[in-house]
């Protein structure tokens, strides 16, 4: 019995010590480390130093939430392919994140990257919004943290960019059209609240820089790739404006890698409709001497390269004269800055060819060729071309005239030499004076029919009323002081049977220089209507021309 009880002590001091011993020594030598992020809001202080039993034996060590996994060693933001690849390792897993401070995901949020061989993988980030941050989630480790979420590195690819705004040179012609030339300015807004405008102004600021600093490119239509805005010729930008393409516009995109240079996103894309204006159809008036171009129009010789502008009407603008100053025939037309507070319904032959530096040929009957279009705004290209003709302009007819008194006889009224042309005769009273200064707006003067035998009698309310070039109105009565009598041969205006032919030139009659003579008893004196205008061919009162007066052969 005794030796049975000593047997039976020692086994349980021997158990004893076993459970003691067992007692000392950890379940397993492997640990999980809990996120800083976890313990903190467990206990309110760190708890990465203390070791927690792990709840399975094939647990990796998992990375601290925020901080790039072990076995990552470089991600490359390849904004130009739009993607981001990844050096590991191991597999690549990612998650979207909502915001800045996420730094776990749920299990069924992990998108496992593409891989690219046994050490880079492959996260596509076109699919997402360049114009806002973006966040995601990285790990090559799917180790649950004491909440069941994986710790991720939270991986930020920034919206550089909030909004920008192309403007462009509709205006833009020639070599001025060759890449940068087509935009006028880049005003970009960025994510941080500032503002940076680009342009060709030369002059550097903490809010202007120089447009050659940007990456800009472009592309038409949906179906072409994108290139550098150098590769925009003179002659697609032409070839766009007429056709009416649609032309995109972004930024370009620099690569970078995450803790180095971080590059930026393209921009988003800038949708511009080259919207098309139609020519319009010009025909000159034969009677007024004129031609309906007007406010925001421009015209020049056919063959030549240069356009002449009529500015656009703006009631604020200091720019008198409508007609764009001569001397800035070789500089590019610009709608954004450029106005008068004139307005202009029709511009004078004369005033036409003056500008373009015409000269009427001596061989008769030339005439001669302009285009015309609509001007470019600042919204959209200039219009199509159309063309017209200015008739040739004959010298005024040969007149033989007495007076008895103070009354004028026209005895005889015939074509210049040259001009064989049948039609009917018109006269019209001015002042002297206003012919020597240029001062009458020719195509806003009333004509009245006149042929060989009328009398014009004073007395008889005979007199004319017109506009000058300074603004003003003026009446002057036969008789009056310094009033000269104009006759020209009416213009005739195209048909199907006839060409259109401008009114002749004027011959001046002065009733001071006339000889005197015994009023006229033969043939049909009369006397015109009293400031009635006559009807002319074409069934509407006629004008007189704008060139220089002619005095009677």
């Amino acid at each position: 019995m005794k030796k049975l009880l000593k047997k039976i002590l020692i086994c349980v001091l021997i158990t004893s010590s076993l459970v003691a011993l067992y007692a000392l020594k950890p379940a397993d030598d492997r640990i999980q480390t809990v996120s800083v992020a976890n313990a903190e809001e467990t206990t309110g202080t760190a708890t990465t130093d203390t070791p927690a039993p792990s709840t399975q034996a094939s647990a990796s060590p998992s990375p601290v939430a925020g901080a790039i996994p072990d076995g990552i060693s470089q991600i490359q933001l390849l904004y130009t392919r739009e993607e981001i690849q990844i050096i590991s390792n191991a597999q690549i897993y990612y998650a979207p994140l909502k915001k800045s401070t996420d730094t776990a995901v749920k299990p069924a949020d992990i998108i496992p990257a593409a891989k690219i061989n046994d050490t880079a993988y492959l996260i596509d980030i076109s699919c997402y919004s360049a114009s806002k941050d973006l966040y995601l989630g990285i790990t090559n480790k799917l180790a649950p943290d004491m909440n069941g979420l994986y710790p991720v590195y939270n991986c930020k690819v920034p919206a550089t960019y909030k909004k920008i705004q192309f403007n462009l040179d509709y205006a833009a012609e020639g070599a001025a059209a060759t890449g940068n030339g087509v935009i006028r300015s880049v005003v970009i807004n960025n994510t941080d609240g500032t503002t940076m405008t680009y342009d060709h102004s030369g002059t550097a600021s903490d809010k202007v820089r120089p447009i050659s600093e940007l990456n800009i490119e472009w592309r038409k239509g949906n179906n072409c790739a994108y290139s550098n805005i150098s590769s925009l010729t003179p002659a697609a930008w032409e070839s766009m404006k007429t056709s009416g393409a649609i032309l995109f516009l972004r930024l370009g995109a620099a690569d970078g890698v995450v803790n180095g240079a971080n590059g930026h996103r393209y921009s988003t894309e800038t949708k511009i409709k080259l919207a098309i204006t139609k020519s319009k159809a010009i025909k000159v008036d034969v009677s007024k001497l004129s031609v309906p171009i007007t406010n925001g129009m421009q015209f020049r010789l056919k063959g030549s390269s240069i356009w002449t502008t009529v500015l656009p009407y703006d009631g604020k603008s200091k720019t008198e004269k409508a007609l764009r100053d001569i001397t800035l025939a070789g500089v590019p037309f610009d709608p954004y800055t450029e106005g008068t507070c004139e307005k202009v319904k029709e511009l004078p032959i004369s005033d036409i060819l003056r500008v373009v530096g015409y000269t009427q040929p001596e061989d008769q009957g030339a005439s001669v060729e302009f285009e015309v279009r609509v001007a470019a705004t600042s919204k959209k290209p200039a219009s199509r071309v159309s063309t017209f003709r200015i008739p040739y302009q004959y010298a005024g007819p040969v007149v033989e005239a007495t007076k008895a008194g103070t009354d004028v006889i026209f005895r005889s009224i015939t074509n210049s030499p040259k001009d064989k042309v049948s039609g009917k005769y018109e006269y019209a009273i001015v002042d002297k004076a206003d012919i020597t200064a240029d001062n009458i707006v020719y195509p806003k003067m009333k004509w009245y029919s006149v042929k060989t035998g009328t009398v014009l009698k004073t007395g008889t309310n005979i007199k004319g009323t017109y506009e000058r070039k300074d603004g003003s109105r003026k009446t002057v009565n036969l008789g009056d002081a310094g009033s000269v009598i104009l006759v020209r041969r009416a213009g005739i205006k195209e048909s199907k049977k006839n060409n259109a032919v401008l009114a002749s030139q004027n011959t001046v009659v002065d009733p001071t220089t006339l000889p005197t003579a015994a009023p006229q008893t033969t043939g049909e004196p009369s006397a015109p209507p009293t400031g009635e205008p006559s009807t002319p061919p074409t069934g509407e009162p006629s004008t007189p021309p704008t060139g220089e007066p002619s005095t009677t052969p």
